[in-house]
């Protein structure tokens, strides 16, 4: 179901006319003089995707709004401190734990532990 835009010759406005079908034919007028001298314009299009593909590409980490989500910085967090083989201190956990309710983390040096804390 194509969106067509079409430029009026005489007051240059452009006007977009919704199509049932790319088979059906297209009579543009011009929604703000009515005439019926248009031009039809390259428009932009749109790319689908599902929820998973939306998913996979805004939880990449190489994606540019990936760490701008604190819930994102909790998973990589937790991630390594299991590479690690490190417990998380429970002050760690806490904040990550609020950051997936909502609640945003204080500064950063907040979350870095004392050497004797680990």
């Amino acid at each position: 179901m194509p969106i067509y835009e079409f430029r009026c010759r005489q007051c240059h406005r452009t006007t977009s006319i919704f199509v049932k079908s790319i088979s059906s034919p297209v009579e543009a007028t011009c929604a703000s003089c009515g005439s019926k001298a248009m031009e039809r314009l390259i428009g932009r299009f749109g790319i689908s995707r599902t929820v998973r593909d939306v998913h996979e590409f805004y939880d990449n980490p190489n994606s540019p709004d990936y760490y701008k989500d604190p819930r994102n910085i909790g998973r990589w967090t937790e991630e390594k401190f299991a590479q690690m083989g490190m417990e998380m201190p429970a002050k760690i956990r806490d904040m990550i734990d609020g950051a997936r309710e909502g609640e945003l983390p204080g500064a950063v040096k907040d979350l870095q532990p004392n050497i004797g804390e680990i």
